[in-house]
């Protein structure tokens, strides 16, 4: 499966800057503590799909940066919220295996969240 737009994919939806905001929001008198860390992340997260694997990056004053290979692709969730369905996003969980239960790679912010699951799907399995 050759999906040109997959790998085209580099940066979040702003539509969740939208659901930051609204988690912020949510806080409470935390507000002004969690918009800017989600601030941060939203302006620094990027994605990169390649034919051996899709990485993630974020962080200003601490760097994190997750690298899989296709091939230790072990599960995929979709997980959405209700705020997220109503501003068309989804949460892509990638899980490995790893020992630990939660998902190794979350990739969010990308309204194709279908898509992406069909695509990495095809790539774990093997299909080109």
């Amino acid at each position: 499966m050759k999906d040109d737009f997959i790998y085209s994919i580099d940066r979040p939806d702003p539509s969740l800057m939208k659901l930051y905001f609204v988690r912020s929001l949510l806080t409470g008198p935390l507000f002004f503590i969690m918009f800017p860390v989600m601030l941060c992340r939203y302006f620094t997260l990027h994605y990169k799909f390649t034919d051996e694997g899709v990485s993630m990056r974020w962080g200003l004053l601490f760097r994190r940066e997750i690298n899989l290979t296709y091939k230790r692709i072990q599960d995929i969730h979709i997980r959405s919220g209700i705020i997220q369905r109503w501003l068309g996003l989804a949460d892509v969980q990638i899980q490995t295996a790893s020992g630990n239960a939660s998902a190794e790679m979350t990739i969010e912010g990308i309204p194709e969240y279908d898509r992406i699951r069909t695509f990495l799907y095809f790539k774990m399995r093997g299909y080109s």
